[in-house]
């Protein structure tokens, strides 16, 4: 059967996802895929091509439309489902987030996206660049949350746990360690953040 590049990026992700990023050889996936070494070069150039195109897979289902209220809070409905969309794609992979800060390099699909989200948004009453500040600003905040989420279970083994603080030294620190354990959810975090920055967007637009 003929190996086409999507079956190149599928199996990498898959061997991402067993062996994380840092382990991750175009040696490894030839094994996988069961061709000679040089085969991978006829669908990608380089390893930093394949990391940038598993990249864009990763990402791409963030960008799947999803219905939104309109009017006046439009954009921040809209802004807030696509974080949690992004959210939920990186923490679908192992060391999604790391691989998508490092390497993304959007392909047709996620740039038609991006440019469409450019014109719902002027279309919405922001100006392009308050539209282009917005996701960029968004994007920022996703990634670097789960870069942090990915990085405390990787050192956990998984079981986020966190650290004991002394309370003579640290008492804002451990109070703020309790209040996280009585939120509901690992999201509320993540919820709380994204709705400070909606927020803070929101004045800066007014």
């Amino acid at each position: 059967m003929a190996l086409h590049r999507d079956d190149v990026v599928a199996a990498a992700l898959d061997l991402l996802d067993e062996v994380g990023l840092d382990r991750l050889t175009t040696r490894a996936l030839t094994e996988r895929l069961g061709v000679a070494p040089g085969a991978l070069y006829w669908h990608v150039r380089s390893k930093r091509e394949l990391l940038g195109a598993m990249a864009d897979a990763v990402v791409a289902p963030a960008f799947a439309a999803a219905p939104v209220p309109g009017g006046q809070a439009g954009w921040a409905a809209r802004t807030e489902a696509f974080a949690h969309r992004l959210r939920a794609a990186l923490l679908g992979r192992r060391d999604g987030a790391r691989l998508v800060s490092g390497y993304l390099a959007p392909g047709a699909a996620t740039l038609g996206a991006v440019e469409e989200g450019l014109a719902l948004m002027r279309a919405e009453g922001l100006a392009l660049a308050q539209a282009a500040v917005l996701g960029h600003a968004v994007t920022s905040y996703v990634i670097g949350f789960v870069l942090q989420e990915q990085a405390a279970r990787a050192e956990d083994g998984g079981g986020g746990g966190g650290p004991g603080f002394d309370p003579g030294r640290y008492p804002n620190l451990l109070q703020w360690q309790a209040e996280q354990a009585r939120q509901a959810g690992p999201g509320a975090p993540f919820d709380a953040g994204l709705a400070l920055l909606t927020a803070g967007l929101a004045a800066g637009l007014g």
